[in-house]
C-alpha cells in the first residue's frame, strides 16, 4: 500500500482545523468547539482565557460536575474511591481545581496539545460515574456510607460493629444504629451473591444465640442476587432495599426503626 504522506498531512491538518473552532461569546469570552462530548451528545464547553501567570487557561467553568450532577450525587462523587481516582487523573493530566471548575494552564505554543489533553482528562473524569454500575463494585460501600451519613447523625451509628455473641470477631455488622426500645438496628450492604450468603450466615448466628436486633439489608442491585440466595436471606433478615437509588425507601424505613 502506497501512502502519500504530503497528502495525508494536508488532509489531517484541514480536518483537524475544521473540528477545532474558536468562537467569541456575547460577553466577550472565548470558547473552543471540539469533537469531545458527553455520552448524551452534549459537547464539552471549553473556555479559553488568559492564565493568571501568563499563557492560556482552558476551563470547563464547572460544566463537567454540573453534567455529572444530573444523575449522580456530586458530594458522593467527590469522596471515597472516586476521589482517589479523580486526584490521580488530575495529577496525570495537570488539571487544576478552581472553585468547582476543572482548568488547565498552558503556554501559547503548547495550546494544541493542551486542548487534546484537557478533553481527554474531562472524558476520564466523567467516566468515573461508570464505576457505580460496573462489575468492580468498589464504590458501593463508599456510596452507602455517604448516604447513611446524610440520613442519620454520625453519633447514632457505629460502623464495623462486633455484637455480644460467641466468636464475635467473625460476625461483624456493617453498621449498628440506635433503634427504638433499646433494640439495635443492624444495617448490611449487599453488593453481590457472596455478601448475601455471608450476611445470611451472620444473621442466623445472631438468631441462634438469642441476640435482640432488627435489620435492614441494602443491595447494590437486588435483581442480580440468585433467587435461592435471596430467599435464604429473606428468612433471617428484615427490611430489604433494592438498591442505593431507592433512597426514599431507605429513609422511610430508617425513620420507622431508629430511636427518636
Amino acid at each position: 500500500m502506497n501512502i502519500d504522506l504530503d497528502s495525508l498531512r494536508k488532509l489531517l491538518c484541514e480536518r483537524l482545523c475544521e473540528d477545532v473552532k474558536v468562537e467569541s461569546r456575547p460577553d466577550g469570552a472565548l470558547m473552543l468547539r471540539t469533537r469531545f462530548q458527553f455520552p448524551d451528545g452534549d459537547r464539552f464547553p471549553i473556555h479559553l482565557s488568559e492564565a493568571p501567570a501568563g499563557g492560556f487557561r482552558l476551563s470547563d467553568r464547572g460544566h463537567t460536575l454540573m453534567h455529572i450532577g444530573y444523575e449522580h450525587d456530586v458530594d458522593s462523587f467527590l469522596d471515597g474511591t472516586r476521589r482517589t481516582l479523580l486526584e490521580r487523573i488530575m495529577g496525570e493530566s495537570e488539571l487544576q481545581w478552581d472553585d468547582g471548575a476543572f482548568c488547565l494552564d498552558t503556554a501559547p505554543e503548547r495550546l494544541p496539545e493542551a486542548i487534546f489533553r484537557f478533553g481527554q482528562a474531562l472524558t476520564r473524569v466523567h467516566d468515573l460515574t461508570l464505576l457505580s454500575r460496573s462489575s468492580v463494585g468498589s464504590t458501593f460501600y463508599d456510596d452507602l456510607a455517604g448516604l447513611l451519613s446524610r440520613l442519620v447523625d454520625e453519633d447514632r451509628f457505629q460502623p464495623d460493629y462486633r455484637p455480644d455473641v460467641p466468636n464475635a470477631e467473625a460476625y461483624p455488622v456493617d453498621y449498628r444504629i440506635e433503634g427504638k426500645g433499646d433494640v439495635p438496628l443492624f444495617l448490611y450492604g449487599v453488593p453481590n451473591r457472596d455478601k448475601a450468603r455471608l450476611t445470611t450466615i451472620m444473621l442466623s448466628h445472631f438468631h441462634r444465640h438469642g441476640l435482640p436486633f432488627e435489620s435492614i439489608l441494602v443491595f447494590e442491585n437486588q435483581a442480580e442476587i440468585p433467587r435461592l440466595d435471596l430467599a435464604r436471606l429473606s428468612n433471617v433478615g428484615g427490611d430489604m432495599i433494592s438498591s442505593l437509588e431507592a433512597r426514599e425507601d431507605l429513609d422511610r424505613k430508617l425513620v420507622q426503626r431508629i430511636a427518636a
